[in-house]
């Protein structure tokens, strides 16, 4: 049997010029980038080479590109960016945010639509907003896909005196992605997303601002972080993130027919399902639906047993049997958010993988009792 992967918003597989260019510069970069014997100089100018060319592809200056660990840290980064002072946020943000966000005190959440998206104007109308240092709101959805309209967030941000951080995690190869044009102050990017490995991700940082380091040491990175720069692994994102640019307008293609074609047939087999992704501003991968009565935890379980890959949420909750935290902060009953499913489609999917998932999936529901 024939497994099919819809979990590309969890972790989109390697790419193969992402492989090739880390195992390429495994081989020929030998030395620490900030030695200065030859060895060392080869290193840091496969980094710098690198840095270029993804600042090329999210238009921004190379200087602006801080390599980090993944997505994580580059939003704890970004976070401590606020310099201590309050951070206004959706509630809908990944774990990575609304847990850091916590653990120093919590942030002042900003109201949302039914869809999970932020009105710009709900930015001055924030009771303490006027203090707020930070602004931090993702890009693209990691549950729904939902889509945000962050140059007017940035604005409306900049207008109260508080920077812009965008979560664009979930965004690049599948959302127009450029730095200038968010006009937000700090961008989240994570390779592994988009195709690249696992182990990095970047943090744009508009110029002039003053770094804060999580991690203590030497002076890499524009002292914005400390530590041995991994050369290989920043090749293999920017050759994973020029791929997935470059073919993202005819994959978009295939993945919204894709996605229309599944929206039609999970209604067909279940006809009280509820969409929970909306048909316009998502991501053209994404679908989350939840199936009523039905625990979403489950339901992945057994599709893994019938060879098809999906998840309940946000894959830092994999295993959780908790309703999702996204749709109870859009409104919906514990039911619902219980019961939702993520489909993410992606380059690991061929004609037919649709077709196949829906049959298996009919199998799953008539075995998976609805609960009272």
């Amino acid at each position: 049997m024939r497994r099919i992967y819809l979990d590309h918003n969890a972790s989109c597989p390697l790419r193969a010029n992402a492989r090739a260019a880390l195992v390429a510069t495994l081989e020929v970069a030998l030395g620490n980038p900030s030695s200065v014997h030859l060895e060392g100089r080869r290193a840091r100018h496969l980094l710098e080479d690198a840095r270029e060319r993804l600042a090329a592809i999210v238009d921004c200056d190379r200087d602006e590109v801080v390599f980090t660990s993944g997505g994580t840290e580059s939003n704890a980064l970004a976070l401590l960016a606020a310099g201590g002072g309050p951070v206004l946020h959706s509630p809908v943000e990944h774990p990575s945010v609304l847990r850091a966000l916590a653990a120093c005190g919590g942030g002042l959440p900003l109201p949302v639509d039914e869809w999970g998206r932020v009105d710009p104007g709900a930015i001055a109308r924030t009771d303490g907003g006027s203090a707020a240092r930070l602004v931090s709101v993702a890009l693209a959805n990691h549950e729904t896909g939902v889509v945000q309209d962050v140059p007017a967030l940035a604005r409306a941000a900049h207008a109260a005196g508080a920077r812009m951080h965008c979560d664009a995690s979930q965004a690049l190869g599948k959302w127009p992605l450029s730095f200038r044009d968010l006009d937000a102050d700090l961008v989240t990017l994570s390779a592994h997303k988009a195709g690249g490995p696992v182990g990095v991700g970047a943090l744009l940082v508009r110029k002039g601002m003053a770094a804060h380091p999580l991690l203590l040491g030497g002076e890499q990175e524009g002292g914005w972080r400390a530590g041995t720069e991994a050369a290989a692994l920043a090749q293999a994102f920017a050759a994973a993130a020029e791929e997935a640019v470059a073919q993202r307008e005819p994959a978009e293609r295939r993945w919204c027919a894709w996605i229309g074609a599944l929206r039609a047939g999970l209604r067909q087999l279940e006809p009280a399902l509820r969409f929970n992704s909306p048909e316009d501003a998502v991501l053209p991968n994404t679908l989350n639906a939840s199936f009523p009565g039905r625990p979403g935890a489950v339901l992945v379980q057994r599709l893994d047993l019938e060879g098809v890959a999906v998840s309940h949420g946000s894959a830092c909750a994999s295993g959780s049997r908790q309703p999702s935290p996204v749709l109870l902060a859009l409104g919906a009953d514990v039911q619902r958010a219980r019961g939702a499913v993520r489909f993410s489609v992606g380059p690991a999917n061929v004609e037919g993988d649709i077709d196949d998932a829906l049959l298996r999936l009919g199998r799953v529901l008539r075995e998976v009792a609805v609960l009272g």
